[in-house]
């Protein structure tokens, strides 16, 4: 899907998303949704999560890639806490190259009746790597069950291994018919090509089901597909537990599975309603 220049420049600064490099790409953005998330992987996704609800969270996360050529190794591990909105995290990647990528993002959420707004900033560090970029986040609660998420992405265009991160974005779009126990959700995303002044449209989906009682057990499937809607990638996984919860997730590129990772998350929420 192509556009002109100034349709181009529109449509970025209405829509917003997650689309950094691949070897960077935080690994939440392969199973989870810019209008869904509400813990501390919001500082990666949508930053405007952090305020949807009161809470602190806890994360922790483990990247197994196998790739097609080589051997199996540690891709990327993450750690990151939030408590009432303001969130620190940290993530490093292992690059195609054997060098070394490491992010800390500094996040907050400010929620509004039915709603919140969120920014947060992103400091690339590690082996030369020495620049900053920005995110701004809004989730809304349209009606129970649909929500929808915007983010703008990589405002300032950092500069990692000497390739630029274009500014991208994502609207998203989430159903709930049943809280804790179904969710699916749609994204359209939007990628700056900044060679040719232009902008590529890309499409994620992914639906999540769970059981009820004391100790819930879940599963979830994404897809990502390209502007040509032809499969770049999928992903299933399984979770387990509540407010303390585990999951496990491998994803294909599109045919063959290269990515795996444990993730482990802690929440404690106040009580009481979305803002």
């Amino acid at each position: 899907m192509r556009h002109s220049p100034f349709v181009g420049l529109l449509a970025v600064a209405l829509v917003a998303g997650s689309a950094t490099a691949q070897g960077i790409r935080p690994r939440s953005s392969d199973y989870l949704f810019v209008s869904t998330v509400e813990d501390v992987r919001a500082t990666w996704l949508n930053p405007a999560g952090l305020g949807v609800v009161r809470e602190a969270s806890v994360m922790g996360e483990l990247v197994l890639d196998r790739p097609a050529e080589g051997d199996a190794r540690l891709g990327q591990w993450s750690l990151g806490f939030n408590s009432r909105g303001f969130s620190i995290a940290f993530q490093q990647s292992r690059l195609p190259d054997g060098t070394s990528s490491n992010i800390w993002h500094f996040g907050v959420g400010l929620g509004f009746t039915r709603g919140a707004l969120g920014g947060s900033v992103a400091w690339f560090t590690g082996e030369g790597d020495n620049d900053r970029a920005g995110d701004v986040g809004f989730s809304y609660l349209l009606a129970p069950p649909l929500s929808v998420g915007i983010v703008v992405r990589n405002i300032g265009r950092p500069v990692v291994r000497d390739s630029i991160l274009p500014i991208t974005g994502v609207v998203g779009l989430s159903w709930v018919p049943l809280a804790r126990h179904l969710q699916l959700a749609a994204e359209v995303l939007v990628v700056e090509e900044t060679e040719i002044s232009d902008v590529e449209a890309l499409y994620r989906a992914g639906l999540q089901i769970a059981t009820g009682g004391k100790l819930p057990v879940g599963a979830l499937a994404t897809v990502d597909l390209g502007s040509n809607f032809k499969i770049d990638r999928w992903s299933i996984g399984i979770s387990l537990g509540g407010d303390n919860r585990g999951i496990l997730l491998a994803t294909a590129y599109p045919s063959r599975l290269e990515r795996f990772s444990v993730t482990g998350v802690a929440t404690r929420r106040a009580p009481g309603p979305r803002p």
